[in-house]
């Protein structure tokens, strides 16, 4: 026995990592138990005793009564005390095991316990950016500078560093300094002259209030919020990236909120919840309150979504869907809270104090809008919300286009059947009263014998599939089926015509893409050469399937349906519109080659398709079952012509020229309702959730979505939430209330979510108003992301930003009016020595404009700016080298750049080449590159020539014969200031050099104006805000 303790204590007391291998850890067993039982009550959510439980440190700090856990000691662990005793945890005592595990563990030295806390993320409500707003006084300015406080709060870092500020810029920097950072524009010649000459004291001010309240802030800084919120015209997804195309009505919503300063909070609220504070019921009437909020709600769709184009493969379903729902988790997390939610989805966040329970509850909160269950795919997510008297009045008007169309079609039929070239019919039937269908037309094809389909077509029935006369057109009824079969001519034709130049050709009227109470047919299918159903014929070819489409895009395949079936190609890109007359022509072409065509209105058009006499077997003609395409015909005629003589063929193209003039007005009136069904009233893509029943939500293991473990309620963050702001969910009659019940949370007066959303927004304004935010890391307010350069200030903007109601046009007057803001940007010796990176703010940041200030700039520069706000985008395009640009001649082409085109796989190539993001989440910081490429684009690109030539002709017009006077306006508008005396000696050598040169070459010495233009276009002085 005395052997056996002996070994025992040298086994405990010198062997201490051996004892420690087979005990109890923190991270391994006690942190897990925590977890499961206790944090409920002391975790960074709810604090009872100010004991938290869910940190080392929050364990080793202990509780309002004393030591939670003191190492080797029983008696002195008050926690030990409250769990040996039954009171924690209170509903159910620890189980004896687990029980045991913790005695062990505080015996043994709760050993992990206090090298957790010295490495791990301490306490999470210690962290600035989680606590609620203080409201920091600064010390007093030397220089007694009137505004004062954000000065202050500098002084104190830069007296530190020996520095101070830059004496204020002239007064031509200032203005365009001003100019270019609300509006995105150059000042106006008259306004530099007015602000330069007016020497009362507060021209300053008066420019600030008059810049913020100008149409052209809610451009400029409406951006920087759709980018912030992933905003884009397209729905990403590869290289499908389809459209979006009524989500401009949300960057109207942007701009418009942002030039009335609606408060950030309400701003805020109305795009996580505007439909359930409109609490609108689709079907009603709205007010233009109601299509605001609901215009609102697109903030949660501008994640990107290819659910639309996924194949069909469970596994890729459920990924796209989740992709779109993280998409805008996401957003969501980053541009309100500065949090990198994502990190927490496969496992507890690495940095910060976010688990992984906290990620998926998170989730929750937007899922019963992308309900991956009920899902609805992105053209889908739309509603319908007119004002009163929209909706009669659009209909009025369609039914009026309808009239329209209905009599150019029956005049334009009349006139055709009366002037069309005419050959010798083989077969024709116009379904008339008398007419009976099973005379003529078979389930079968000529000496056939086996139906097509498996459910063969219904002669004379309209029991799907049937074929029935009504109103004197026959109606193809189709049931649904993804299944083949035909209505075909019990007569087969010779399709291989014997000469020469002969043809022979079969046509119909298309009446109708759908019966009355049906959707339209994706396709309008018909055959040639119809032979055999099954494929099990001796016969080669045959089978010709013409795959009419209603978008454009007609089809033809061979030998179809069979193993060797085959593509031969597109044969017309027309559309199978209602009213035309439709079919096709095969002709001989000679040595056994057939051409076959596409005839629209009795016109064969120029794309033809070459087939062999052994495609062409004689057969007859049908109509194709498929896929629930259901449509009505009439006039069904094959006819024969004979090889066209001079004469023939000069009828014909008689006959196509006065067809299309015929059709003008047809085709007029049919595009005026395209373009009027698809404008319907208040159609707008929002986002509401898909039942008013909470859908179940699971954690995922390791973030894998075939791997559901628990179910999660909904739930903000855990470390942002306490118990005097709730998160308190109350279902209205359409939707669970989860989204309005965060917004609520969000931002709650005085509580740590609106501490943080306040933070997050004064950081961006100051950001985008010095290059850099306080916070170098505008998506990371967390513990990983940069700390504040000057925490004080950042606590003071954010304080103020709540304090003015949330006003961001109120902190935007504070930062423009500060001395800070209006300081030159040269840089002394000092100032580059100890603050070269420009962070302790001892002069105005130079630094280049963003790629829509270079080209909005450039326009308005230019005199070609088109300042037309709101609407659709304007289309870009790619140009033969792979450019993607907007051509010159395009309607909009002029307007601003955030009007253009926000596709997430092609942004504008001049704006990429200027750093402008391909927004696949979203982007709340830029960078800034200096490359050749730019230089070059500024030099060689048709946009930079063509407002160099523009602002040329403009000086010109502005004043003619004064070639000083236009000298002198072109650094005025160009540079914001008058050109120095020695840049207008260089300017004037240059227009001699270049005047010279033009004219030896024989050119207009024009010319030189417009390359001096582009110097200046191009000029850093141009593209930097000094």
């Amino acid at each position: 026995m005395l052997r056996r303790l002996t070994l025992a204590a040298f086994a405990a007391f010198c062997l201490p990592g051996l004892a420690l291998a087979a005990g109890p850890k923190w991270e391994t067993d006690i942190a897990p138990l925590f977890k499961r039982q206790c944090v409920k009550c002391h975790g960074p959510a709810k604090q009872e005793g100010k004991l938290n439980l869910s940190t080392p440190a929050g364990v080793l700090r202990g509780g309002k009564d004393g030591t939670a856990v003191a190492p080797h000691d029983l008696a002195a662990s008050l926690l030990w005390k409250k769990v040996s005793e039954g009171e924690m945890p209170p509903e159910n005592p620890l189980p004896e095991k687990e029980r045991e595990l913790l005695k062990q563990w505080i015996l043994v030295g709760a050993p992990g316990l206090a090298e957790a806390a010295k490495t791990s993320k301490g306490d999470a409500t210690d962290h600035w950016a989680f606590r609620k707003l203080s409201d920091p006084h600064p010390g007093p300015l030397p220089r007694g500078d009137g505004e004062g406080s954000i000065d202050a709060f500098l002084n104190d870092q830069l007296v530190q560093h020996e520095l101070k500020m830059n004496p204020p810029a002239d007064r031509y920097t200032l203005l365009r300094r001003l100019s270019l950072d609300l509006l995105g524009l150059p000042p106006r010649a008259d306004e530099i002259e007015t602000f330069t000459r007016d020497a009362s004291p507060d021209v300053y001010e008066r420019a600030v209030d008059r810049l913020l309240a100008s149409p052209r802030y809610g451009e400029r800084w409406g951006k920087y919020w759709l980018d912030a919120g992933g905003y884009a015209d397209s729905n990403g997804y590869f290289n499908a990236d389809s459209d979006r195309p009524l989500a401009y009505r949300y960057r109207d919503y942007v701009i418009r909120a942002m030039n009335r300063d609606l408060p950030l909070d309400r701003f805020i609220k109305e795009q996580l919840a505007g439909d359930e504070l409109a609490a609108w019921q689709p079907g009603n009437t709205a007010t233009a309150e109601t299509i605001e909020l609901l215009d609102a709600t697109h903030y949660l769709r501008n994640g990107q979504d290819g659910s639309g184009e996924s194949d069909g493969n469970p596994d890729e379903v459920r990924l796209d869907r989740y992709t779109a729902l993280e998409s805008t988790m996401q957003n969501t997390a980053s541009s309100l809270l500065g949090l990198t939610l994502q990190c927490a989805k496969c496992h507890d966040h690495k940095f910060e104090p976010i688990t992984q329970q906290d990620y998926y509850r998170y989730q929750a909160i937007f899922y019963p809008v992308f309900n991956l269950e009920q899902w609805v795919k992105p053209n889908d997510r739309f509603v319908l919300a007119p004002l009163p008297g929209e909706k009669e009045a659009w209909e009025r008007r369609g039914n009026e286009l309808a009239a329209e169309i209905t009599r150019l079609q029956t005049d334009l039929a009349a006139w055709t059947k009366q002037h069309r070239p005419r050959g010798a019919v083989l077969f024709e039937d116009d379904f008339g009263a008398t007419a009976k269908l099973a005379s003529q037309w078979s389930s079968t094809a000529p000496g056939d014998d086996v139906p097509g389909g498996a459910v063969p077509v219904n002669i004379e029935s309209t029991v799907a599939p049937g074929a029935v006369i009504a109103d004197g057109a026959l109606r193809i009824i189709e049931s649904g089926a993804v299944a083949n079969r035909w209505l075909c001519t019990q007569q087969k034709f010779d399709w291989t015509p014997e000469q020469k130049g002969e043809a022979i050709q079969v046509t119909f009227d298309l009446v109708d893409t759908k019966l009355s109470e049906g959707k339209p047919a994706e396709r309008i299918g018909f055959y040639i050469a119809l032979h055999d159903f099954n494929d099990n014929s001796s016969t080669a070819g045959g089978n010709i399937l013409i795959d009419g489409n209603p978008s454009g895009g007609t089809t033809v395949h061979v030998d179809y349906p069979g193993e060797d079936a085959r593509a031969a190609g597109e044969i017309t890109a027309t559309s199978y519109t209602v009213g035309r007359n439709f079919g096709v022509r095969v002709t001989n072409i000679g040595d056994g080659k057939f051409k076959l065509e596409h005839v629209a209105d009795g016109v064969a058009e120029e794309k033809t398709l070459t087939l062999a006499a052994a495609d062409l077997p004689d057969g007859g003609f049908g109509f194709e079952y498929c896929c629930g395409r259901s449509f009505i015909v009439d006039n069904v005629r094959v006819e024969n012509f004979p090889a066209e003589t001079a004469n023939a063929q000069s009828q014909l193209q008689e006959f196509a020229a006065q067809l299309k003039s015929q059709r003008a007005a047809l085709d007029k009136a049919q595009k005026e309702r395209e373009v009027h069904a698809k404008n319907q009233p208040g159609k707008i893509s929002w986002v509401s959730d898909v039942s008013k029943s909470p859908p179940d939500v699971f954690l995922l293991e390791r973030g894998s979505y075939g791997a559901r473990k628990e179910k999660v309620p909904a739930n903000p963050p855990a470390v942002l939430c306490d118990e005097t702001n709730p998160y308190a969910e109350s279902a209205s009659g359409t939707t669970t209330g989860r989204r309005l019940a965060f917004a609520n949370w969000l931002t709650a007066p005085g509580s740590r979510p609106a501490a943080l959303v306040a933070r997050v927004q004064a950081n961006r304004l100051w950001q985008h108003h010095f290059g850099t935010g306080l916070v170098a890391t505008p998506e990371n307010l967390g513990v990983a992301g940069s700390p504040p350069s000057h925490p004080e200030l950042l606590e003071h903007l954010a304080a103020e930003l709540v304090r003015g109601e949330w006003s961001a046009k109120r902190l935007h007057r504070r930062i423009l009016t500060s001395a800070a803001y209006r300081q030159s940007s040269q840089a002394s010796e000092a100032s580059l020595a100890k603050d070269a990176d420009g962070r302790l703010v001892s002069r105005y940041p130079l630094r280049r404009l963003d790629a829509e200030a270079i080209r909005d700039s450039m326009l308005a520069a230019s005199g070609d700016i088109d300042e037309r706000m709101y609407g659709p985008y304007v289309p870009t395009t790619r140009d033969g080298a792979g450019e993607v640009i907007v051509p010159e001649n395009q309607p909009g082409s002029r307007r601003r750049s955030i009007y253009l085109y926000q596709r997430r796989t092609q942004v504008l190539s001049m704006l990429a080449t200027f750093d402008s993001p391909s927004i696949v989440f979203n982007s709340l910081s830029r960078p800034r590159s200096t490359m050749p490429l730019q230089s070059l684009s500024q030099l060689n690109s048709t946009f930079a020539l063509q407002r160099a030539e523009h602002l040329a002709s403009r000086l010109a017009a502005e004043h003619p014969g004064d070639d000083s006077a236009r000298l002198s306006a072109a650094f005025v508008v160009t540079l914001g200031r008058p050109a120095t005396e020695s840049q207008l000696v260089t300017a004037k050598e240059l227009l001699q050099s270049q005047k010279a040169a033009y004219e030896k070459e024989k050119h207009d010495g024009s010319l030189a104006w417009r390359d001096l233009c582009q110097m200046l276009l191009a000029s850093n002085e141009f593209l930097y805000l000094e």
